[in-house]
């Protein structure tokens, strides 16, 4: 093969000592000469001329043939989507609980000191509910925790803030309510339903879990794309969003399940949480304007009330039916 160049005006080498990459859109393409000397031209088609002249030519050619076609490409991003979905679906969850459960308690502890910390520089202020109260609910706790041993669960009570009625678990067992929440409150069995339902966050490892989770997509984001900090910004997008969502409903169904378990066990009719949920429902939507009520309701990590209700109604249902049936087998 001839080539011109500045220096010799002509350089010539024997075409089986010529590597040429391979063609890839119409990004630039190199010839490399023996001696590690390289000519880099965007001419694409005079470089395939030549390489048919030749009779050569690279299996990675086929990439550009199939980029060319529009068919292949849809084909391809379908695939990509496929398997993205694959791995969001299974190749995450499933690792991330088999982690969650096999980490020391120390790495629990760490998680839920750190995450507490945190909160207490952001959101979190100090109790502002009275000694008295305190207590009372403390010793009405206590028969929960002490049926759950191995969990080290603890109660806090925090002036939640902007964070309004709300309760969340720690990874090291602590549950966390705040001010709000023991205000909307009725009843004391309302707020032991809410600390069967995060108890069951614990159990499951749910927080664990979803810190797990999130790493383990960023590094799948990794793979695909290569590239850090375009995988810090899909882990910013509305896809990534919706997943996380799509595991914290599914961490709330089974926190529900649990705590829907234990009070019929433990003898509390359901419709304590029935009726609490329902009231933080109604405060919370009193504040939100009709629009807003109807897109949090899409991204609200909680699934739909009526929807994470309807298993304990079906138990209330049922309760109240076969109460009936007693009472008209007695009369």
């Amino acid at each position: 093969m001839n080539l011109w160049t500045p220096k010799d005006k002509f350089r010539t080498s024997p075409k089986d000592q010529i590597n040429v990459s391979p063609r890839l859109a119409n990004t630039p393409r190199s010839i490399y000469f023996p001696e590690e000397e390289k000519f880099e031209t965007e001419d694409n088609d005079a470089v395939d001329r030549v390489l048919k002249q030749f009779e050569r030519s690279s299996r990675l050619n086929v990439v550009h043939r199939l980029e060319s076609r529009k068919r292949y490409v849809l084909l391809a991003l379908a695939s990509l989507v496929l398997f993205l979905w694959g791995v969001i679906r299974y190749g995450v969850p499933a690792p991330a609980k088999i982690i969650a459960v096999q980490l020391p308690p120390a790495a629990h502890r760490i998680a839920g000191r750190q995450t507490l910390d945190f909160l207490e520089r952001s959101v979190l202020s100090p109790t502002e509910l009275d000694h008295e109260t305190r207590i009372r609910l403390l010793n009405r706790f206590q028969q929960v925790i002490t049926n759950h041993p191995g969990h080290e669960l603890t109660v806090l009570f925090r002036h939640g803030g902007r964070i309004g009625p709300n309760a969340f678990a720690l990874p090291d067992g602590a549950v966390v309510f705040t001010d709000d929440m023991m205000r909307i409150a009725e009843h004391d069995d309302e707020l032991v339903a809410v600390l069967l339902h995060e108890i069951g966050h614990v159990v499951h490892r749910h927080g664990m879990r979803t810190m797990i989770q999130r790493s383990l997509l960023a590094f799948a984001l990794l793979a695909v794309t290569g590239d850090i900090s375009r995988s810090s910004d899909l882990l910013k997008g509305v896809p990534v969003v919706l997943t996380e969502l799509a595991y914290s409903r599914a961490f709330e169904r089974e926190a529900d399940r649990y705590a829907l378990t234990h009070l019929c066990s433990s003898g509390i009719p359901p419709v304590h949480f029935v009726n609490l949920m329902r009231r933080i429902d109604k405060a919370t939507a009193s504040k939100m304007s009709p629009e807003t009520q109807k897109w949090w309701s899409y991204l609200s990590t909680h699934p739909w009330t009526k929807e994470r209700l309807r298993p304990f109604q079906k138990c209330i249902d049922k309760r109240s039916f076969s109460r009936r049936v007693k009472k008209k087998d007695v009369m």
